[in-house]
């Protein structure tokens, strides 16, 4: 489907996804101000949607953002719902769902109200797919992401990740790891990181300057549920990955992906496939019965 085919919806007004919707005073494009989170959507239902709106709401009000603005949980997801089925995608969906401050001002804004943009875009898998080739990364050094509350969002200030992109893609590799400015591996280029190590396993610390992943905390529930043994740990290094037994990353898009090299080094995939297995049956139980996702606010 290309984009005179799919349509958005902006402040819940349907418009064509080639059609020009912003001016060019918007706040986002001139100073990054904005926040947006991507999830992934199972029949009609976007997956862990409220862990995803709370999130956002954190995030607007750090940025003093006009939350009242924002419409609740239960109408986002009705709009949600409505567009994919507009699209009429019949698979997985992937949502990206956008909120801006309304135009006006220079660095202070005239206003604190937010509007909103909903896009959907069909994914080529149904569930969570665990990927059969590993994973190559290396550690990315040219830039260390700063330690601050902002942080453990996505906003629409995401130089550092583009530049992050771009030594991924000129070196060859699936994913980069970032560190923070006190050097310490933190998480992947879009996801959270998480290491196995004689068993045990390891994964940075909110307060390490990683992304507030929702897949984050679903694996961190998953595999404590499950009996397995989480550590939480203020990030780490190059030495103790290169000692681990397994490496694997998390997002709310793809799930689990399973490294299988860290410059030399090579992982195995036994706890991925096991995560991935819990993660699916999850996710199938979310769609089955989700009361968060049928309940009014």
């Amino acid at each position: 489907m290309n984009n005179s085919e799919r349509s958005v919806l902006l402040n819940g007004i349907i418009k064509s996804a080639d059609e020009a919707i912003l001016s060019s005073s918007n706040r986002a494009f001139r100073y990054g101000d904005a926040l947006f989170e991507t999830m992934r959507c199972v029949q009609l239902k976007a997956l862990w949607f409220n862990d995803h709106y709370q999130r956002l709401l954190n995030g607007m009000a750090l940025l003093k953002m006009d939350i009242k603005s924002l419409p609740t949980a239960y109408l986002l997801q009705r709009e949600i719902s409505k567009l994919v089925r507009l699209n009429k995608i019949y698979g997985d969906a992937r949502i990206r769902l956008s909120v801006f401050r309304e135009d006006g001002g220079l660095y202070t804004p005239q206003s604190n109200r937010v509007n909103w943009l909903i896009e959907a875009s069909p994914l080529a898998t149904s569930g969570y797919t665990l990927n059969t080739k590993g994973l190559l990364t290396t550690i990315y050094q040219d830039e260390t992401k700063a330690i601050k509350h902002l942080g453990q969002f996505k906003s629409a200030n995401a130089l550092f990740f583009v530049l992050a992109g771009l030594y991924k893609a000129e070196q060859g590799l699936d994913d980069v790891l970032i560190m923070n400015e006190h050097h310490q591996i933190i998480e992947g280029l879009a996801s959270n990181l998480f290491w196995v190590h004689n068993d045990q396993i390891y994964t940075p610390l909110r307060s390490s300057g990683c992304v507030d992943g929702i897949m984050r905390k679903q694996v961190i529930r998953l595999l404590r549920a499950d009996g397995y043994t989480l550590h939480e740990v203020a990030g780490t290094d190059e030495a103790t990955l290169m000692n681990a037994d397994e490496i694997f990353l998390s997002n709310a898009i793809q799930g689990i992906q399973w490294v299988v090299g860290l410059n030399e080094k090579r992982y195995f995939c036994r706890v991925s496939k096991t995560i991935s297995r819990l993660l699916n049956k999850a996710m199938i139980n979310y769609t089955l019965d989700s009361p968060e996702n049928s309940s009014r606010p």
